[in-house]
């Protein structure tokens, strides 16, 4: 089992216009109660995170592995949805998420957590898979059953 996972919007609520908060481990503090819900879907799935967000870039996928175990997070395994290595390469996230479920998706079961609203755009078997959270909610009950239904 597969999440792709963002983090502005899911894991970090915080509107744009407040100051964030930087945890000991160099990242931002993720909304406590998201946290919770995504270490519940990690317990109960044991999936592999592939990261999505444009902080990919930012950290090696040791480092990753860190900040996700220091917020008592234990995914299976964690890599990025691809190689690029500044936000100028980037794609869209729609793009990005079409060629990872391409490449990957056949082979999967997988699940995308996210917030941006370009996804809606992706066809109807992908789409299915979408978990669009509320930016200034992230992960919530609601998001955390509709990722589980999904995965199991």
């Amino acid at each position: 089992m597969t999440i792709l996972l963002d983090m502005d919007g899911v894991l970090i609520t915080e509107p744009p216009w407040k100051k964030v908060e930087i945890a000991d481990d160099g990242f931002i503090q993720f909304n406590p109660k998201a946290a919770k819900c995504l270490s519940e879907i990690l317990s109960v799935t044991n999936a592999a995170i592939v990261l999505t967000t444009t902080h990919r870039i930012n950290f090696s996928l040791d480092e990753w592995m860190e900040i996700f175990r220091r917020r008592s997070l234990f995914p299976a395994s964690i890599s990025k949805v691809n190689d690029v290595k500044s936000v100028a390469d980037m794609d869209d996230r729609y793009t990005e998420v079409l060629q990872w479920v391409e490449k990957f998706g056949a082979v999967q079961n997988y699940v995308i957590i996210d917030d941006d609203a370009s996804l809606n755009k992706l066809p109807a078997y992908i789409k299915n898979k979408c978990v669009i959270t509320k930016s200034f909610i992230g992960i919530d009950e609601q998001a955390k059953q509709r990722v589980l239904d999904i995965l199991l």
